[in-house]
């Protein structure tokens, strides 16, 4: 056997035991859900992976479109997972995590010009802040929407859900001021808007049964994670799938996340391993 034929045979085994394990481990998500795809930042440029530009944003949402993909708004997510509507084909819910100023300065004029909706998931407790969570690399430091701004948004094609009080991980805390976050939270971004929050973020994407138990307690019809453990074939309403965007991803790749078929194992592999990465700043930051 040659060297280099040995070495494909290496590498064949090699992707089919790691094919296996994450099949065994995680599969191939439902279908019969639209897909959810979440971004955090459209900015120029900064130092990280959970960035994309501006221009590369409006590629992507228009390459969504032009592929026959129809983005659907908050209470018609909603009403599909809780079985009231049949899910139409290729619809995606579209959500951006942390309420960054830059989601209403660079992504939201986008979205008006294409008439798409969006779910915007607000750190309560940092509107008009700047974040303190992110590692202190040149550029990190983001803004958050202040109220104004956010009440501007309102009146238009996007909502609003919960992504707590103080962006900390909900796992970390005792049951009851884990609940206060999410309570204290809903309730603020309902005083300040006038509507009704009816979605969760987890900060960090970070939730355990109990956490789960929680959203329900506090009041929320639904809530998100990124990578949820488990047997993606099974859909939770309280631990639902999304699906990362980062700055190394491309229209091609986010249509591979989007088909939960084929070669999308290598895509929930990529986002996890990142997502793994990113679940590592509260400890560096010692929250």
């Amino acid at each position: 056997m040659t060297a280099p034929f040995q070495a494909a045979a290496i590498i064949v085994f090699a992707v089919a035991a790691l094919y296996a394990f994450w099949r065994a481990r995680f599969g191939y998500p439902a279908r019969n859900i639209p897909g959810v795809l979440t971004y955090h930042k459209v900015v120029d440029f900064e130092f990280g992976g959970t960035w994309i530009s501006p221009r590369r944003f409006e590629r992507q949402i228009r390459a969504m479109i032009d592929s026959g993909y129809r983005f659907i708004d908050e209470r018609t997510f909603l009403e599909t997972i809780e079985g009231k509507r049949p899910a139409g084909e290729k619809e995606i819910l579209l959500t951006f995590d942390d309420g960054y100023d830059c989601i209403a300065e660079n992504a939201a004029p986008v979205l008006d010009r294409l008439s798409v909706p969006s779910l915007v998931f607000l750190v309560s407790g940092f509107a008009g802040e700047e974040n303190s969570w992110e590692l202190g690399l040149p550029g990190r430091k983001a803004r958050h929407m202040d109220w104004d701004t956010v009440r501007k948004l309102a009146s238009g094609n996007v909502s609003f859900g919960s992504h707590c009080e103080s962006h900390r991980p909900l796992t970390g805390m005792n049951r009851e001021k884990a609940l206060g976050e999410m309570v204290r939270s809903k309730e603020e971004i309902e005083l300040r808007t006038g509507t009704e929050v009816l979605s969760l973020s987890y900060p960090f994407g970070r939730v355990d049964p109990e956490t789960a138990s929680l959203a329900s307690q506090a009041g929320y019809r639904a809530a998100f994670t990124l990578y949820p453990g488990g047997a993606a074939s099974e859909t939770d309403i309280y631990r639902l799938r999304r699906e990362g965007v980062w700055v190394i991803d491309t229209p091609a790749t986010i249509k591979v996340k989007l088909s939960r078929s084929g070669l999308f194992w290598l895509e929930d592999i990529k986002g996890r391993m990142i997502n793994a990465v990113a679940d590592l700043t509260p400890i560096l930051k010692k929250k």
